[in-house]
C-alpha cells in the first residue's frame, strides 16, 4: 500500500541519518577546561574574596545600642539605590560595603547622639545571583551570598541521570559577558572519594553547565530525529522518559545507587 511504502522510504532515508549521528555523538567527548588557578587559591578561602557590595533589592538590618529609631529597623533596598530611616532620612547605599554604610550612618547618628553607634548586617541577599543549566532537577538563578560552593550548590540542582557528572563546567565571565575562566570538575570523585580539591568558592554570575552523558545524549538525538513535531532542544528537569529505555531520575552519585 501506498502507506507502507511511504513507511518504508522514511525508513530507509532516516538510517543514515540515525548511524551517523550515533557515529558523531560516541566520538564526541566533553571540554576539559583547566583554568583551576581562577576558582582554587590556597589556602583555600571558605568565603569569596570579593567585598559584597550592597544593591537593590537586598534587605539589611541596623543595629544600634544608643540610637532607639533605627535599632531593630530592617529594609529593602529602593530600585533607586536608597533607603529611608526613623530620625536618618533618606541615604544612598547601592554599590557600598556593609562596613561603608555603617560608618556612613553612624557619622548622620552622631548629629543626634553622642557615641552613636551604628552596624548593620544583609538578611537578604536579593541582588546578585549564580546560574546552574543542563542535566539538573532545579535549573536557573540562585541567591548568592558570597559562601555558596561548587558542591554545595550543585546538592541543590540536583543533577540527574542523564548527567555527565564527571564533565561538570564552571564558567566565570568578565563584567562583558566573556567567558574569560572555566575548569571542569568532577562531582563523581567529590562525593564516591571525597575529593573537595576543586570545591571552589564561586564568585557573583558563575555559572555551573551539567551536559547529557553519552547514552544521554544518543536518546534525545534519537528523540528528536524519529519525533519531528518535538522540540528541536529539551531540557530534561524532572524524570521524563525520554525514548530507548532512557529515564531521568535525580543523581544519586552513581548508577549503582539506582532502584531500577
Amino acid at each position: 500500500s501506498k502507506l507502507n511504502c511511504y513507511k518504508k522510504r522514511r525508513t530507509i532515508s532516516a538510517g543514515p541519518i540515525l548511524i551517523g549521528i550515533l557515529l558523531g555523538l560516541v566520538g564526541c567527548s566533553q571540554p576539559n577546561y583547566t583554568d583551576y588557578s581562577a576558582f582554587v587559591t590556597t589556602p583555600r578561602p571558605t568565603v569569596t574574596t570579593k567585598a559584597y557590595t550592597l544593591a537593590p533589592p537586598d534587605t539589611i538590618l541596623i543595629y544600634s545600642k544608643r540610637v532607639s529609631e533605627i535599632s531593630g529597623h530592617s529594609e529593602q533596598i529602593r530600585p533607586d539605590g536608597r533607603i529611608t530611616l526613623p530620625l536618618l532620612g533618606s541615604h544612598f547605599v547601592a554599590g557600598k560595603t556593609p562596613e561603608q554604610v555603617s560608618a556612613e550612618l553612624q557619622q548622620l547618628a552622631a548629629q543626634y547622639y553622642e557615641d552613636a553607634d551604628v552596624s548593620l548586617r544583609v538578611i537578604g541577599f536579593n541582588s546578585k545571583r549564580i546560574f546552574v543549566f543542563g542535566e539538573v532537577g532545579r535549573p536557573g538563578a540562585y541567591a548568592y551570598n558570597g559562601a555558596n560552593t561548587v558542591l554545595q550548590t550543585l546538592a541543590m540542582a540536583q543533577p540527574s541521570r542523564l548527567a555527565d557528572p564527571e564533565h561538570i563546567h564552571v564558567l566565570r565571565p568578565s563584567g562583558n559577558g566573556e567567558m574569560v575562566k572555566r575548569m571542569t570538575i568532577d562531582l563523581d570523585k567529590m562525593v564516591k572519594e571525597g575529593d573537595t580539591t576543586l570545591d571552589a568558592v564561586l564568585n557573583e554570575g558563575d555559572i555551573l553547565y551539567v551536559p547529557a552523558n553519552g547514552f544521554a545524549a544518543v536518546g534525545l538525538a534519537l528523540q528528536q530525529v524519529l519525533l519531528p513535531i518535538q522540540p528541536a532542544a529539551k531540557t530534561v528537569s524532572a524524570p521524563v522518559n525520554i525514548g530507548g529505555n532512557l529515564t531521568s531520575y535525580p543523581y544519586r552519585g552513581g548508577p549503582e545507587n539506582s532502584n531500577n
